[in-house]
C-alpha cells in the first residue's frame, strides 16, 4: 500500500510538471553563450542610417562556430526604453528604419539597437551540429548581453522587435533561453516562422486555421486558412541550415526518413519537449502581426507559411498575447503595408509603432 501511494504521488507530480493541454512547464532554460571581448566601435556597414553608432564582436555558443555580429545604436541612452531589432531571413541585412526613426526624438525617447550577423545566424557551422535551436543561442546571448546584462540598456522598457526568421530568434529566446525573465514586451511580425520545422518541411502537411474562434484580434473579420509548408526558396535555406540530406530535402519529402523529421521537430520552437521549453511568459507581453489570405487567391505570392507557423506558436502561449490580423499585405509578409481591421484599418506600420510605444515600459515588478 505504501509503495502504491508513493507511485500515485509520483504520477501526480509528473502530471503537474507536464501541465495540461499543449502548454509546457519549463525545468531549466538552455545555457547561453558569451559575447567575446573586446566589443569594438566600427564603421557602420551599408544600411544603417547616418548618425548610427556601430559596434562589433563575435558570439560563442555551445555546438556552434563563433559568429560575428554588428549592432547599431540610435538615440543612445534613451530613457523610455531599449528596443533590439532582429531582421528577417538570415539576419545579415539592416531593417526597421521607419521604426527606429519613429521611436526616437522628437516624438519619443527610445534607444534602438539594430543587429546584423556576419553570416546566417541559423547556420551553426560545418561539423559542429545543425540545430536551429542551438543556433538560436546566438541572438539569445546577444540580446541578454545588451539588455539583461545592461551593456547598452539605459532604463525604461526592455523590448524586442523582429520579423519572419528574426521573430523566430526572439521566440526561441523566450521559449528556450530564459528571455522572458527580462523582456517586458515584444513585437513579432509575420511569424515566428520556425515554430514547427517538421510540419513546414513535410509536403503533406495540412492547412492550418489561423486565428480560430476568438483567439486573435481580427476586427470581426475572423479566421483564415494557411499552409505551414515552406515555399519561395525558404525550404532550400532550411535544408542548408539544418544539414538535411539533399539541398532541397525540406518540403520535397523524397527519401526523407522519420529520423530527419524527428530532428526537425526537436530543433523547432514548439519542439514537444516540456523539459527545455516554456510558453508561459508572465513578465513579457507579446504582440503578433499576421498577414491574412486575400479572398480567392491561392497563389504562393499572396500567402506563404508565416501566418500558419505563427499560429503554431501562439496557440501554445498561455500568458499575455495580442495577435492581430493584417489585411491587404503588399507581399506575403508585408504587415507594414497592410491594414489592421481591429484598428479601423489603420496601417500595419502605424499600428505596430503605437503598440510598441504604449507597451514598451518597465513593469512594477522590476
Amino acid at each position: 500500500m505504501k509503495n502504491s501511494a508513493l507511485a500515485a504521488l509520483a504520477t501526480i507530480c509528473f502530471a503537474i510538471i507536464l501541465g495540461s493541454g499543449s502548454a509546457y512547464a519549463q525545468s531549466n532554460p538552455l545555457p547561453l553563450g558569451k559575447v567575446n571581448q573586446p566589443v569594438k566601435s566600427v564603421t557602420c556597414p551599408d544600411g544603417y542610417d547616418f548618425g548610427t553608432n556601430c559596434y562589433a564582436s563575435t558570439v560563442t555558443c555551445p555546438d556552434t562556430l563563433d559568429i560575428g555580429f554588428t549592432y547599431g545604436v540610435v538615440n543612445a541612452g534613451g530613457k523610455d526604453g531599449t528596443v533590439v531589432f532582429f531582421s528577417s531571413g538570415d539576419g545579415t541585412t539592416v531593417g526597421f528604419t521607419e521604426y527606429v526613426q519613429a521611436y526616437g526624438p522628437p516624438a519619443h525617447d527610445f534607444q534602438s539597437v539594430q543587429v546584423i550577423w556576419e553570416t546566417p545566424w541559423e547556420e551553426t557551422g560545418n561539423g559542429t551540429g545543425s540545430s536551429l535551436k542551438s543556433a538560436a543561442c546566438r541572438p539569445a546571448t546577444l540580446m541578454d548581453w545588451l539588455l539583461n546584462q545592461k551593456n547598452v540598456y539605459n532604463g525604461g522598457g526592455m523590448c524586442a522587435q523582429a520579423d519572419s526568421a528574426g521573430s523566430a530568434a526572439v521566440a526561441y529566446s523566450l521559449a528556450e533561453y530564459g528571455a522572458s525573465q527580462y523582456l517586458n514586451h515584444v513585437e513579432l511580425e509575420s511569424g515566428p516562422v520556425l515554430s514547427d520545422v517538421s510540419v513546414g518541411c513535410n509536403p503533406n502537411s495540412s492547412s492550418i486555421t489561423v486565428c480560430p474562434g476568438n483567439d486573435c484580434l481580427t476586427g470581426k473579420e475572423g479566421s483564415w486558412p494557411d499552409s505551414p509548408i515552406y515555399v519561395d526558396g525558404n525550404e532550400t535555406s532550411i535544408s542548408t541550415w539544418t544539414g538535411a540530406f539533399g539541398q532541397n530535402a525540406c518540403a520535397v519529402g523524397n527519401g526523407i526518413s522519420q529520423t530527419q523529421y524527428s530532428a526537425w521537430k526537436n530543433m523547432s520552437i514548439v519542439d514537444g519537449n516540456p523539459f527545455d521549453s516554456t510558453f508561459s511568459y508572465p513578465k513579457t507581453s507579446i504582440s503578433g502581426w499576421l498577414c491574412s489570405k486575400p479572398p480567392g487567391c491561392n497563389a504562393s505570392w499572396c500567402q506563404n507559411n508565416s501566418a500558419a507557423q505563427g499560429q503554431l506558436f501562439y496557440e501554445n502561449v498561455t500568458t499575455s498575447e495580442s495577435v492581430y490580423r493584417v489585411d491587404g499585405c503588399q507581399s506575403t509578409e508585408g504587415v507594414e503595408e497592410g491594414t489592421v481591421p481591429e484598428f479601423d484599418n489603420e496601417s500595419g506600420l502605424q499600428a505596430i509603432i503605437d503598440d510598441m510605444v504604449s507597451q514598451c515600459s518597465a513593469p512594477h515588478h522590476r
